[in-house]
């Protein structure tokens, strides 16, 4: 209130001495007056703040306000920056107050929208002018030539639309031209060439078309050139050979083809060369050899052949090279192994044949090597980690023979290592266990030989170690499970003998154990039931003997045991019958016999393959009936005695059932002839008026005809009542059908508990972003819940396709997902944070998030939701669907609200990914978290945006950016270890920063397929 009146009361004085007021004042406070300052940036810009201002030999008392400068000498306002305060509402036209001195106005970062102010083209004196990060959203008005000084103009990401407007090109002392990140369409004009003093010209990631004109190489002062990510057609113009002062090339992901121009060799000057993802063909240049400034060249993703000039190596400055992604073959240059300052080299998924440079890494700073997916033999180079600095090591899928290199035990930076699927022989190296940072090691599909060293098991880094097909030929090691951090060990088919160690205190963060193929022998060690994190077991095709351990049933996470192929005996314990989250069993050709488990789930649709070979089974499972109790024992005595027992019984039981019966077909016909009368009232509960009866809503909810949606507690309906309502109604299974992966433990939650849970949550709920339960009515045979209707369905038809109107998946662009994300995180929040007590969801996935006419997002289904009074609580049940539990709450059933967290974190990443949160793709017992975590960790550098979905607009760069930014806030809502997720609050707070500050276009809606991507 107290800076309203101040603004009030700045306004008044302003206006009511406007004869004898300076200038600059009537300006300044008028143009404050214009403006939202919603963080009171402005606040010391008052009248009362000059009250004491009287001497002229002192500087106005307005130059020291935030935002002004003022000429030094003369006390005029020179430069005003009023960048980066989260500004709106309009420039004031008395702006102009200021055209005789102003030189400098920056007004970006803000959220200024709609048509650029007239009143800055009357600041005829502006050199430098910065609207950039705002939301402008019309053509880009022709009066910018009236500012004949300017020499800076930058409008990089707002909504500019049309085509670029040729007045601009009269400012010919332009220097400084940023039109990047809008939606300009056309052609770049002919025109350009007309700006000589132009030094910086960037126009990517709009809409721009045709052809490159020749005129871009009348610039002769041009230093730094950016204009890709536009739909141009053509090659690159041989006239841009005449930028010789060009330092900065980058026309990637532009749809360029033709052959690359030996003319671009000219460029003597130019230090970063980009023409990634464009269709570019034929050879590389030779020409490109004198470029000898060049530290930066990436021409991968495109259609080169042909072979990798031997004239590269004269480029001494190469930091980065990147031909990923082509046709190249041959073999790669020796001189690349001479590059003094290499630290990056990226070939992979090329055919180049030969061997790898041997002095590679041995006088460069080499951090990254991807060589993959070629047709390299000969040894790995030994001094890759010369200078202690290699990351990653990516050479799978090649011919490399001879062993490991030694001196790769001692590279302290290494992180990743993937040599799959290649020659190598020798044995492991001892060492790799000490180093501080390896997480990753594949040594799979080789010819390696020899034990696994046992320092890798006390690795406190080593995730993930496979080495499966390799002819290891020896006995598992004693520490195998002892890695603190070790997550999966794949050995399959590596000939390996012995016995399985014990896990003793061990496998706290297994959950995949691969040892199939082998030789071992012995039982299975009892203390497998300690691995808690356990999600998957193939110990198929070995000699183990003894019995199936029981507390493999009791394992909170497995979902699959692959035992087949062995010689195990006894019992398949009946503890299966209890395991909910088992969805693959394989224990066939086993010496097991006995009755099978069958009240299961997973059990009862089994198929017969995956218990063929024990035929000592018995059981509904194999078609096979079990002995009674008796056979082979101590025969009943036969005898009057016996016979006379046995057939009063049999009179007893036969009058009972009679009796059963005819009280049962009494009590049925009753029911009918109560349900024929409407003798059996309805009982309804709302929680606001309405103008319906729930005999109303029972009479749309018979048949099939409005079925909207199934659920795991009920089927969804879409009911028009005869007051004209559109209701959605959720009739319960009775018995209760469990569908959709809901896995439980220990105890079942009841049909009536569930309910419960949901009208007690919802009944007391009233939030924009959640569903609205409006009651609920039951009989004895029906309970229906009652809620507000979302045309617009769920966010897993929106993303994934399906639903009412069962057509593919709409395309949906980046505003809609970020409003649907935002809207989701508000009413989490508000679950978490505003409810007393909390409520957690515990459930929360896209199809239970609904959106309405407007496409707000309404989270819904709230029958597993928990009411949190004081401290952590334990639940007796896992409640959630697979790929969005938190995977602390799988095994200590811990509830909070951080499981909720991760779950949203998923549903962010579907939101931006475009996919499902479990897909074949993502590899056995991985979900859509490990599949982004792996892109954006060896993605190269800024190419972890390959994961986005380019149908919500990613090929924009501005757009790209924004989605990555949420990125970076889903990644945390899913980290492993619950304490390092935000709240919902904090998120929230951290969405602000992804708020997309521009209008969406169509030309950002466009399906673009990405660069191939390597997992490495």
């Amino acid at each position: 209130m107290s800076s309203l009146f101040s603004l009030l009361l700045s306004i008044f004085f302003a206006i009511s001495y406007a004869s004898t007021a300076p200038l600059p004042l009537l300006a300044l406070l008028t143009l404050k007056s214009s403006l939202h300052d919603p963080l009171l940036t402005l606040h010391n810009w008052t009248y009362a703040s000059i009250e004491n201002y009287s001497s002229p030999t002192l500087d106005p008392p307005w130059c020291y306000w935030p935002g002004i400068t003022c000429d030094s000498i003369t006390g005029e306002v020179t430069s005003l920056d009023l960048s980066n305060r989260n500004l709106s509402g309009t420039i004031a036209p008395e702006l102009h107050l200021l055209s005789r001195t102003l030189t400098h106005l920056n007004i970006s970062r803000n959220n200024f929208t709609g048509t650029l102010p007239s009143v800055i083209f009357d600041l005829h004196n502006l050199v430098s002018l910065d609207i950039g990060h705002n939301n402008f959203n019309s053509t880009f008005p022709s009066t910018i030539s009236n500012l004949k000084l300017l020499n800076t103009l930058n409008a990089y990401s707002n909504s500019f639309t049309g085509p670029i407007p040729n007045t601009i090109f009269n400012l010919t002392i332009l220097q400084y031209l940023n039109f990047g990140g809008n939606f300009f369409n056309g052609s770049i004009p002919s025109e350009t060439g007309r700006l000589p003093q132009l030094r910086y010209l960037y126009l990517a990631g709009n809409l721009l078309g045709g052809n490159l004109p020749d005129q871009l190489g009348e610039l002769s002062l041009l230093e730094h050139l950016e204009i890709g990510y536009n739909n141009f057609y053509g090659g690159i113009p041989v006239s841009f050979g005449q930028l010789t002062k060009l330092q900065y090339l980058d026309i990637s992901s532009a749809n360029l083809s033709a052959p690359l121009s030996p003319e671009l060799g000219k460029l003597k000057r130019l230090e970063s060369l980009f023409l990634f993802k464009n269709q570019f063909i034929g050879t590389i240049p030779v020409e490109f050899s004198n470029l000898k400034a060049l530290k930066v060249l990436d021409l991968s993703d495109n259609k080169l052949n042909g072979s990798i000039p031997d004239h590269l190596v004269q480029l001494v400055n190469l930091t980065l090279i990147n031909l990923m992604s082509n046709h190249l073959s041959g073999s790669i240059p020796v001189g690349f192994g001479d590059l003094p300052n290499l630290e990056v080299l990226n070939l992979w998924n090329n055919s180049l044949t030969g061997k790898l440079p041997q002095h590679l890494g041995l006088k460069q700073r080499l951090e990254r090597l991807d060589v993959s997916t070629n047709f390299l033999t000969g040894p790995i180079p030994p001094n890759l980690c010369s200078r202690n600095r290699l990351v990653r090591l990516i050479l799978f899928s090649n011919r490399f023979t001879s062993a490991m290199p030694n001196n790769l035990r001692n590279c302290s930076t290494l992180w990743r290592i993937r040599v799959e699927n290649n020659r190598l022989t020798g044995p492991i190296p001892t060492g790799f266990g000490s180093l501080p940072n390896l997480t990753y090691m594949d040594l799979s599909q080789n010819l390696i030989s020899g034990p696994i060293p046992s320092d890798l098991f006390v690795s406190i880094s080593l995730e993930y170690l496979n080495v499966t097909g390799n002819p290891l030929g020896c006995l598992l090691p004693e520490l195998i499970w002892k890695a603190p951090r070790l997550e999966v060990l794949s050995a399959s088919y590596c000939k390996l003998e012995g016995v399985i160690p014990n896990f003793e205190s061990g496998c706290r963060n297994i959950y995949k154990i691969e040892i199939d193929g082998n030789r071992l022998i012995g039982n299975i060690p009892i203390d497998i039931s300690q691995c808690n994190k356990l999600l998957s077991i193939k110990l198929d095709k070995n000699r183990l003997t003894g019995e199936i351990p029981q507390g493999i049933a009791s394992l909170p996470s497995i979902t699959e045991l692959n035992l087949s192929w062995n010689s195990l005996t006894g019992l398949i314990p009946f503890q299966f019958s209890n395991c909910t989250t088992l969805e693959s069993f394989d224990v066939s050709y086993n010496r097991l016999a006995g009755p099978v488990p069958w009240s299961g789930p997973m059990l009862k649709n089994m198929q017969p393959w995956v218990l063929s070979g024990n035929p000592g089974l018995c059981g509904e499972a194999v078609d096979k009936p079990c002995p009674s109790n008796n056979e082979g024992g101590n025969i009943v005595a036969k005898g009057s005695a016996g016979a006379a027992i046995m057939w009063v019984a049999a009179v007893a039981v036969a009058v009972a059932g009679i009796v059963v019966l005819a009280l049962g077909t009494r009590f049925a016909q009753q029911k009918a002839e109560m349900k024929e009368g409407g003798a059996e009232p309805w009982h309804m509960m709302t929680f606001q008026k309405l103008s319906f009866s729930a005999e109303d809503v029972a009479k749309c909810v018979v048949g099939a005809e409005g079925i909207i949606g199934v659920g795991s507690t009920g089927t969804v309906y879409r009911a028009k009542l005869p007051s004209s309502d559109v209701i959605a109604v959720k009739k319960l299974w009775q018995p209760k059908k469990q569908e959709d992966c809901v896995a439980k433990r220990e105890v079942k939650v009841t049909d009536g508990q569930r309910i419960m849970a949901e009208v007690e949550v919802l009944g007391s709920i009233r939030h924009r972003n959640i569903v609205r339960l409006l009651g609920w009515c039951s009989n004895s045979d029906t309970t229906m819940l009652l809620y507000e209707y979302m045309p617009n369905g769920s966010l897993e038809e929106l993303l994934h396709g399906g639903g009412e109107k069962k057509g593919a998946k709409v395309v949906i662009d980046w505003e809609t997902r970020y409003k649907i994300a935002v809207g989701v995180a508000q009413g989490l929040s508000y679950l978490h944070h505003d409810c007393r007590p909390v409520v957690v969801h515990r459930d929360l996935k896209p199809s239970n998030i609904l959106l309405d006419a407007d496409m707000e997002a309404r989270v819904a289904d709230f029958g597993v939701a928990k009411i949190i009074n004081g401290a952590d609580q334990y639940m007796s049940v896992i409640a959630g669907s697979c790929g969005y539990i938190a995977p602390e709450y799988a095994y200590t059933l811990q509830v909070d609200e951080r499981s909720d967290i991760y779950s949203y974190g998923v549903v962010l990443l579907e939101i931006l990914t475009g996919r499902r949160s479990v897909e074949a793709e993502y590899g056995e017992g991985n979900s859509i978290v490990d599949w982004v975590r792996s892109r954006v960790l060896r993605a190269a550098d800024g190419r972890a945006w390959e994961v986005l979905d380019p149908t919500a607009g990613a090929r924009c760069k501005e757009v790209r950016k924004e989605m990555t930014l949420m990125l970076r806030v889903a990644l945390l809502c899913t980290s492993k270890s619950p304490d390092d997720r935000p709240s919902m609050r904090d998120v929230l707070l951290m969405l602000q920063e992804a708020k997309p500050n521009r209008k969406q276009a169509d030309g950002c809606k466009g399906s673009q397929e990405g660069s191939p991507v390597v997992d490495c």
